[in-house]
C-alpha cells in the first residue's frame, strides 16, 4: 500500500507538517496505522526530517518525494482515516472499500487540539485490534482508561487516559495527567497535564499548568511556567493563525523555545520557534527573537544558531543541527 501526505497545517513550524503530531502519534504513523492492516506501508512525504518515531505494530516506510501516480491525502485528513478508508475530505478523494464518508480538513493545531481525545481513542482503539500490548515500561503510578505507555510513570502520579507516554518519557512524581495529553518521546512532565502534546526532547520538570496546548521539540519550561486556556470572560478564543474560534485552547510553542521562571503565556498564543519568552505573555511572539516586558527584540543569528547547537548536543542529536539550521533560518516564514 502506498499513499502521499501533501498539504500544510497552521501555524508553520520547522518540522514538516507530516510529522505533527495527532491523537498521540505522528501524521505519517496515523497513515500507517490507517492503512497497515493490508501489510506495508510506503508514505511519500515531501521533506523528511530525522525525528523519533513510536508507533508499533504496523510495518512502513517513509520515503521523500511525490510521485504523481499515488493516492494522495491532505494531512489535515489523515487523522479521519482511522475510521474509514473511503474519504471525501477537502482535496482528499480515497477509495479503498466501504462505504462513503465526508470529513472536514483539520486544517490548524488548534484544529488537532481539540479533536485530539477523539482521535487518541481511535488510534489506541486500532492498536489494541492489531493485538499491541498498550501498556509496557515501568509505571508504578495510577493509570486509569486508556493509555499507550513505553516510558516510565513514578510513585505518586494520577494517569487519566486516554495518553500516550513513549519511550524515555517520564511522568515525574506528584504528577496529574489528564486526558489527551501526549509525551512523545524522551519528555518529562510534572504538575497538571491536560490535552497537551509535548514533542520529543521536552522538559516540563517544574510546577506549573499546561493545558490544551501544542509543544514542539526541544522546548524547555522554566519553574512557575504557566498558560491559559480559558478566558475570564469565558467567551471564544480566537488565534492569529486561524479564521476558527475556541472555547478552550492554549498556546502553541515551536521548536527550541525557552521560557524563564515565573513566565505566564495567554491562551491562543502563538511561540514562533526559537523565542525566549520572560514575564507576562500576552501575544504572539515571533520565531528567533527574545520577549520581555512586553517588547519583543529579534535574536542574534549566530547567537541563536549556538543555541541549537547546544540543545542538540545535550540529547545526542547533532544530527539534526545542519537540518534545523536550513529550517529556521533559510525559510521565508524565519
Amino acid at each position: 500500500m502506498e499513499i502521499a501526505l501533501t498539504g500544510s497545517i497552521a501555524p508553520e513550524l520547522a518540522a514538516p507538517p507530516p510529522y505533527l503530531i495527532a491523537g498521540g502519534f505522528r501524521l505519517v504513523e496515523l497513515a500507517a496505522l490507517s492503512l497497515c492492516e493490508a501489510g506495508k506501508v510506503v508514505i511519500y512525504v515531501e521533506e523528511k526530517i530525522d525525528l523519533p518515531l513510536i508507533l508499533e505494530g504496523c510495518r512502513f516506510e517513509i520515503r521523500e518525494g511525490i510521485p504523481h501516480d499515488v493516492p494522495k491525502v491532505e494531512v489535515g485528513c489523515v487523522p479521519h482515516l482511522l475510521k474509514t478508508r473511503n474519504l471525501v475530505c477537502g482535496s482528499t478523494r480515497i477509495n479503498l472499500g466501504g462505504a462513503e464518508q465526508m470529513a472536514t480538513p483539520l486544517e490548524s493545531l488548534a484544529d488537532i487540539i481539540e479533536n485530539n481525545v477523539e482521535i487518541m481513542q481511535t488510534a489506541l482503539a486500532r492498536l489494541r485490534d492489531l493485538g499491541v500490548e498498550l501498556v509496557r515500561g515501568d509505571v508504578r503510578g495510577d493509570v486509569r482508561g486508556d493509555a499507550y505507555i513505553r516510558g516510565r510513570v513514578y510513585e505518586h502520579t494520577y494517569i487519566e487516559g486516554p495518553v500516550v507516554v513513549g519511550p524515555s518519557s517520564a511522568v515525574l512524581p506528584f504528577t496529574y495527567v489528564r486526558p489527551g495529553t501526549v509525551l512523545y518521546y524522551d519528555s518529562k512532565a510534572r504538575d497538571e497535564v491536560k490535552n497537551a502534546v509535548l514533542d520529543a526532547y521536552t522538559r516540563k520538570q517544574h510546577g506549573g499548568y499546561l493545558g490544551d496546548s501544542y509543544v514542539s521539540p526541544f522546548v524547555n519550561f522554566g519553574a512557575g511556567t504557566n498558560v491559559s486556556n480559558l478566558k475570564n470572560t469565558l467567551g471564544l478564543i480566537r488565534p492569529s493563525y486561524t479564521s476558527k474560534s475556541y472555547r478552550k485552547l492554549g498556546p502553541v510553542i515551536g521548536e527550541f523555545v525557552k521560557t524563564a521562571i515565573g513566565t505566564l503565556i495567554y491562551g491562543g498564543r502563538f511561540i514562533g520557534p526559537l523565542s525566549h519568552l520572560y514575564g507576562v505573555v500576552d501575544r504572539d511572539v515571533p520565531p528567533l527573537s527574545i520577549y520581555k516586558d512586553g517588547e519583543v527584540v529579534a535574536m542574534d543569528a549566530e547567537k541563536a544558531a549556538e543555541y541549537v547547537r547546544r540543545d542538540l548536543a545535550q540529547f545526542g542529536r547533532g544530527d539534526l543541527y545542519a537540518s534545523y539550521l536550513r529550517r529556521l533560518f533559510k525559510k521565508s516564514l524565519f
